[in-house]
């Protein structure tokens, strides 16, 4: 009895195990650069569209210059998501671009694009 026990637990760790299989880090990267935008105004639109209704109606109730209680959150997802911390992003560089700079700081790309959805959400002139 305990040695069919222990065969059916080991089938089925072995069944479950196999059907995980990860990516190795390499390409999982390499696909996430192929999907991410490469510019400020592109990371603007691309998260536009994917917001819910629920987020839409957020930033229709939120000023302009209340956005930063979102540096944390909302802004901690653009900047990691997105790739601004590492060095020579394109999308930073072109956030940096838009306000005459060569390069920003991550948090100030977040908030340029965290503005531009904003204002693309509010129908304002970008």
């Amino acid at each position: 009895m305990k040695i069919l026990l222990v065969i059916f637990l080991s089938i089925f760790i072995l069944a479950c195990t196999g059907q995980v299989k990860e990516k190795p880090k390499d390409a999982v990267a390499a696909e996430k650069s192929e999907t991410l935008p490469t510019t400020c105004q592109g990371a603007i639109e691309t998260i536009a569209n994917e917001l819910d209704e629920d987020s839409i109606k957020t930033l229709k109730e939120t000023k302009k210059e209340d956005l930063v209680m979102f540096h944390f959150s909302w802004g901690m997802g653009i900047r990691n998501g997105y790739g601004l911390w590492a060095e020579q992003s394109p999308i930073r560089l072109s956030c940096a671009e838009q306000v005459g700079e060569k390069d920003i700081h991550p948090d100030n790309a977040s908030g340029i694009i965290m503005e531009g959805v904003w204002k693309l959400v509010n129908g304002k002139n970008m």
